[in-house]
């Protein structure tokens, strides 16, 4: 069978997010208020607040826009954290743990805003639809160990006030088509958007909102001066007040600090050719997004072009895409034998980051102030946390994850995580020995 291309199949139904971009010729401005650096969810969201507020913004994006985990992941907006609902309420307590998930869904109901159709969206003012997709998902368990965790779950989350419905196999076996599944746990908030779409909607309104958006433009330095830092790049130097890092998976030396805390990990998709309309009923069930609850995960949702996204991790190790993509056509075709004749045609990869307890953080390292550590939940999570830093920076509470300390990873650690493929070892055996017969 033919490889699949490399290339994001979200980029090719989605506007350019560099067509809201200054010309590489243009100067650059001797001073501004703010200095964003990254383009993705966090630096667009954060410099069009700024902006908004009466800011002075440039952002500086090292490649191009599209080059970050923003336009690549699976475009889901859920609630939850990388982090075990058990783990958060250990930690916290009930009421702390009803913080953290009061915070998860207000940042799904801040992209349901902006990627619907109402007044407030992004489709309103910048007439780019983001696709919008609130049909909830659902986590699957491939074996029967595995539901007693489901239920578990499903009590922990109604302790907190979430709402939950349990699945058994036969209502799974009816949603999905599959016979792949032991169990699920359906909530019904959140959804889907078009992640390129909405990163291109995000860049026409930051631009609208006055703020300089410049590719191909890496910060190469920061230099503290009186009042400020003084940001150097290839194409000169910036003095500023504020700099927002909304680098994440993609931290680079210039951030040491941060790569000492931040773990990054590669996440991958395949997108199949478009489906028949009766082949994609069969497999999208109600458009929900859907994912399993293995250590080396799966999820999967349709598109709204007509095709099914499925992504996940194969391994820690390095491996080649085409490798990869492989592996992630036969985990699809496992669970929908009805797509065993249907082409793959993009393949691709991204990188996103996590703490070491997998929660995200708002903390400022030498200079910048950081957004990082989503875990997977970046979609919602990033967008809405973004703004609420640009808020406490300029004088309001600070936001959740800006109330816990955020200590290196507790080994010899600089941005390269050589200890991941030791965890994979463990994190494989855990899968197996929960699916074994």
């Amino acid at each position: 069978m033919q490889e699949a291309r490399h290339a994001v199949a979200w980029h090719e139904d989605a506007p350019n997010p560099s067509d809201h971009v200054v010309p590489l010729d243009a100067p650059l401005p001797a001073s501004v208020d703010w200095i964003v650096i990254g383009g993705g969810f966090s630096g667009l969201s954060a410099a069009r607040r700024a902006a908004e507020r009466g800011a002075r913004v440039l952002l500086l994006e090292k490649g191009a826009l599209r080059d970050g985990a923003s336009s690549r992941n699976g475009g889901m907006a859920h609630v939850g954290f990388g982090a075990s609902t058990r783990s958060i309420i250990d930690r916290f307590g009930t009421d702390g743990a009803r913080e953290w998930f009061d915070l998860s869904r207000a940042a799904v109901r801040r992209i349901a805003d902006l990627a619907g159709r109402g007044e407030a969206s992004l489709l309103t003012s910048t007439g780019i639809d983001a696709q919008w997709n609130g049909t909830g998902h659902v986590e699957l368990t491939h074996a029967e160990r595995g539901v007693p965790g489901l239920h578990a779950e499903a009590e922990l989350r109604e302790s907190l006030g979430l709402p939950v419905r349990l699945l058994d196999r036969g209502e799974v076996q009816r949603l999905t088509n599959s016979d792949s599944f032991a169990g699920g746990l359906a909530v019904t908030e959140g959804g889907g958007v078009q992640p390129a779409r909405l990163q291109a909607a995000m860049a026409a309104a930051t631009r609208a909102a006055g703020v300089e958006i410049r590719e191909q433009t890496p910060a190469t330095g920061i230099i503290p001066i009186a009042g400020g830092y003084e940001v150097r790049t290839p194409r000169g130097s910036i003095r500023t007040q504020h700099i927002f890092g909304g680098v994440n998976g993609y931290a680079d030396r210039l951030f040491p600090a941060l790569r000492r805390r931040a773990i990054p990990v590669g996440s991958y998709m395949i997108a199949t050719e478009p489906l028949a309309p009766e082949l994609l009923a069969q497999v999208s069930g109600n458009g929900e997004m859907r994912f399993d609850t293995r250590n080396f995960l799966s999820y999967w949702r349709p598109t709204p072009d007509g095709r099914i996204a499925f992504g996940g991790r194969t391994s820690f190790w390095p491996d080649s895409l085409p490798r990869i993509a492989r592996t992630l056509a036969a985990r699809m075709r496992q669970i929908h034998p009805q797509l065993a004749s249907t082409k793959v045609t993009h393949a691709w990869g991204g990188r996103l980051s996590f703490a070491f307890d997998r929660l995200p953080r708002i903390t400022r390292l030498d200079g910048v102030t950081h957004l990082s550590g989503c875990a997977g939940s970046g979609v919602a999570l990033m967008t809405l946390l973004a703004e609420q830093t640009i808020d406490w920076e300029l004088g309001g509470d600070p936001p959740l994850p800006a109330r816990i300390g955020w200590p290196p990873v507790p080994v010899p650690y600089e941005g390269i995580p050589w200890f991941l493929p030791i965890a994979g070892i463990g994190f494989a055996l855990e899968d197996w020995w929960n699916e074994r017969r």
